[in-house]
């Protein structure tokens, strides 16, 4: 027979089994509690094993395929163009057209939907100008603009995720009540699972299915809006960059999955109120009739290294939503500090000579 030992709620202390009481006692806090109240709540902290979401995929394609020297021929000048296995399209380095390459663009690596392009090359420019005005320890590239030239419009490749999902969540919840009388101060802490659980509809989960774009950033730009989707047209693409996906699916899912824990756990989680605390406990949900999705969105994305660190600045290409972090010059920081620090010196020996005659 396997050991069992019933832990409280409260406290942690082990509980054992008051004849008197006839219920589960704590002798570190003194609380007392049904046998059937303990098991509930020792179940829920066991199931915590969250089942796998199983999806369909919209379409199953053979492999594209390329040329055998990997090159293409630019249609407006004829000349070779060399890519890599990623690229669906790319600007011509000889006469600037911009050339979809088919092969990559097409069997599973043709979307299924896409959003084109509503915020241009000069808006995108715009935003990236007023994000940076004003910054003054931005490295010397940023003070002429130079930066500019590296803001390119891409698609990036999406994976979008569709189920109708039930999610059966708990949570620990305490209430506090306090009291005093002549000789002492009381507070009285109640403890309390909930339970919770409904069904959800999720429609068009992204997670983008690019290694160099990172989770963080293609997030922040989000949300976009899906009443812009249409189908695949590689029209679209003149003018853009634009690469296939090197996340698949089955990656992307891992991903998928958090967002959809996470969404289901903040929206059971705002039902549960009147409490101080909230903590889960524990979360499980089942997914019907999953489907993933492939599709490409709009980002105009300026990156550099600078200081051997990477910095991404992202604009959603379709709202407009801009999202980044700036490198900092460091010899400008420490000119500035080392400004203000003289400044501040110089200011405080002012103020001791006309209030006190001397320095301070």
């Amino acid at each position: 027979m396997d050991f069992v030992e019933y832990k409280c709620p409260c406290c942690g202390d082990a509980l054992t089994f008051s004849s008197r009481a006839q219920k589960l006692k704590c002798a570190s806090c003194g609380n007392e509690y049904e046998p059937s109240a303990v098991e509930e709540w020792e179940a829920a902290g066991k199931s915590d094993v969250e089942p796998d979401l199983h999806w369909e995929y919209q379409k199953e394609a053979e492999c594209a395929k390329r040329t055998e020297d990997g090159k293409y021929i630019c249609p407006s000048c004829a000349a070779e163009i060399e890519v890599d296995e990623d690229t669906i399209s790319t600007k011509c380095p000889y006469c600037d057209n911009v050339v979809v390459i088919k092969a990559t663009a097409s069997g599973e690596y043709e979307p299924d939907c896409m959003i084109p392009f509503q915020v241009d090359a000069s808006d995108a420019k715009q935003k990236m100008e007023h994000f940076c005005k004003g910054k003054r320890l931005l490295p010397r590239g940023f003070k002429d603009k130079s930066y500019l030239k590296n803001l390119k419009g891409y698609y990036v490749p999406y994976w979008l995720f569709d189920c109708e999902a039930q999610a059966d969540m708990s949570f620990h919840t305490t209430r506090t009540r306090c009291w005093s009388d002549s000789d002492y101060n009381y507070v009285e802490t109640s403890h309390y699972l909930v339970q919770r659980g409904g069904e959800m509809t999720f429609y068009h989960v992204p997670v983008d299915g690019s290694v160099e774009m990172e989770d963080a950033t293609t997030e922040s730009i989000e949300p976009f809006d899906y009443k812009d989707v249409t189908a695949f047209n590689p029209a679209y693409l003149a003018g853009y960059e634009t690469d296939k996906y090197d996340v698949d699916a089955k990656t992307a899912e891992k991903r998928a999955k958090e967002r959809l824990y996470n969404t289901a756990e903040s929206a059971l989680r705002n039902t549960v109120v009147g409490y101080e605390t909230v903590v889960p406990k524990r979360r499980q949900m089942d997914a019907q009739s999953g489907k993933i999705s492939y599709a490409l969105f709009p980002v105009w994305l300026f990156e550099m290294v600078y200081d051997k660190k990477k910095y991404q600045f992202a604009i959603n290409g379709q709202t407009g939503k801009m999202v980044g972090e700036l490198p900092v010059d460091k010899g400008a920081y420490w000119k500035y500090l080392w400004g203000f620090t003289a400044l501040g010196t110089i200011l405080f020996s002012v103020i001791g000579i006309l209030l006190f005659g001397g320095v301070l």
